[in-house]
């Protein structure tokens, strides 16, 4: 994949720090409407104008360091396409009403401006999925909800598996992958794979990143995936990088353990006969 201008993407990774700005000045806008329908209220909308000079550029121009980001790639193409589009759609509808409000066109503006609440609902939920993950909004929603809105209840776990033998566990499913789950998968999962590299699932690990293998079985040292973890928290190389949950000393060596007894799958811990200091860990022992 070709690398975007280091200026394309420097001026991309600007859209966190804008598109909060827009959010909040567009919901308030729309509550703002909401209440001069009450008599209570009925000059709450007095500054619409202001906040609409405000709102209208600033919605432009998080959309243009939205799509600078995007060039970065690593993200779902489908979920990264809806997003795009409906956030520039956001953007646009603000325009829009801005200039309604501007002719004085008040049922215009105020219809244009709740279409740009709805579009973006959405455009900030599926932003949410990329940065977070698909299911970061719903992990934690109440098993009812989960069931109306069709959603699986089954969770997967960020800490190995709690049995009365750990000796017992899947050595990928009930020990590494939990790691990769807790510290890895928000950059590295379905919604969201920088550098082309995903860690949800062993058969991802296995096939690497875009740049190649990430692990070499039996050789620790020698895995682009462990000496990434292993970089000075200072180096741009670092994994995860700073300001991520970093990986614990005791995940650390049961990455490398892993590794260096060839990166299996189904083999249990105690099949793999680890050694001490693995064995004190608390969870495998």
């Amino acid at each position: 994949m070709h690398q975007p201008p280091a200026i394309f993407l420097f001026i991309g990774r600007l859209h966190v720090l804008f598109v909060h700005l827009p959010i909040g000045m567009i919901t308030v806008l729309a509550a703002l409407e909401i209440a001069v329908r009450f008599s209570r209220f009925k000059t709450a909308a007095a500054s619409a104008g202001y906040i609409l000079a405000l709102a209208a550029p600033l919605a432009v121009v998080t959309a243009i360091c939205g799509w600078f980001l995007s060039l970065g790639g690593g993200y779902d193409a489908n979920l990264l396409a809806w997003h795009k589009w409906l956030g520039i759609s956001t953007a646009v509808m603000t325009v829009v009403a801005a200039v309604f409000f501007q002719r004085r066109k008040i049922i215009a503006y105020r219809a244009t401006l709740f279409v740009a609440v709805g579009l973006l609902m959405v455009a900030g939920h599926l932003g949410g999925s990329l940065t977070h993950g698909s299911d970061y909004l719903t992990q934690y929603a109440p098993t009812p909800l989960k069931k109306l809105l069709g959603l699986s209840t089954a969770k997967k776990s960020s800490t190995p598996m709690a049995v009365a033998d750990p000796l017992s566990l899947p050595i990928f499913a009930g020990v590494i992958e939990p790691i990769f789950q807790s510290k890895c998968v928000s950059c590295h999962g379905a919604a969201k794979s920088k550098g082309g590299l995903r860690l949800d699932s062993f058969a991802a690990v296995q096939k690497g990143s875009e740049d190649g293998f990430v692990l070499k079985p039996g050789q620790s040292a020698q895995s682009p995936l462990v000496q990434r973890v292993l970089l000075p928290a200072d180096s741009d190389d670092h994994m995860p990088p700073v300001g991520k949950p970093q990986l614990t000393v005791a995940e650390i060596a049961l990455l490398k353990w892993w590794v260096d007894a060839g990166a299996p799958e189904t083999n249990t811990l105690g099949q793999l006969q680890p050694v001490s200091e693995i064995s004190a860990i608390p969870g495998t022992k």
